[in-house]
C-alpha cells in the first residue's frame, strides 16, 4: 500500500513548496522526469506524433536523455512499433534502433506503412503426425 494515495498531489506540494524540501535538487527532479518519460515512452499505442509531442513538452535535452536511458530491448520495441517495416539490419542492436528512432522522429526517414512486403505464396502445411503426442509413442510402451 502506498503512503500517499494521490501521488500527483505529493508531487504537486513539493514543486509548490520548495523551501521545505532543500535537498531535493534539480537532478533528483530530473531523474524523475526522466523515470515518468520512459514509462509513457515504453507505453504501447504511442505514434511518431505522441512521441514529438512528448518531446517537445519536456525539452530535447531532457527528451534524448530518456532514450539513452531504455534498455537495448525497449528501443528495439520503440523502433519496431515506429516503422512496422524496417529491415532487420536497422533495428537488430539497440544501438541502431536508438539511431533508427531518432532517424524517424527528425523526420529523416518516414515509417512506410503503405510499402507492405510482397504477399509470397503460401505454401500447405505439412500434414500432421498422428503419433505425436500419444502416450505409447511419448514413453516406448
Amino acid at each position: 500500500m502506498a503512503l500517499i494515495p494521490d501521488g500527483r498531489s505529493a508531487l504537486s506540494a513539493i514543486l509548490a513548496h520548495e523551501s521545505l524540501f532543500p535537498r531535493v535538487k534539480d537532478s533528483d527532479l530530473s531523474a524523475a522526469a526522466i523515470k515518468l518519460a520512459r514509462k509513457q515512452i515504453i507505453a504501447a499505442g504511442l505514434t511518431r506524433d505522441d512521441l514529438l509531442t512528448l518531446k517537445e513538452t519536456l525539452g530535447e535535452d531532457m527528451f534524448e536523455k530518456t532514450l539513452d536511458s531504455l534498455t537495448p530491448y525497449h528501443v528495439k520495441l520503440l523502433a519496431r512499433r515506429l516503422d512496422k517495416t524496417a529491415a532487420e539490419i536497422e533495428v537488430n542492436t539497440g544501438s541502431s534502433a536508438l539511431s533508427h528512432v531518432r532517424k524517424i522522429l527528425s523526420g529523416d526517414a518516414t515509417p512506410s506503412a503503405a510499402a507492405e512486403p510482397a504477399a509470397t505464396r503460401e505454401e500447405p502445411a505439412p500434414p500432421k503426425n498422428k503419433y505425436l503426442g500419444r502416450k505409447a509413442f511419448r514413453t516406448g510402451r
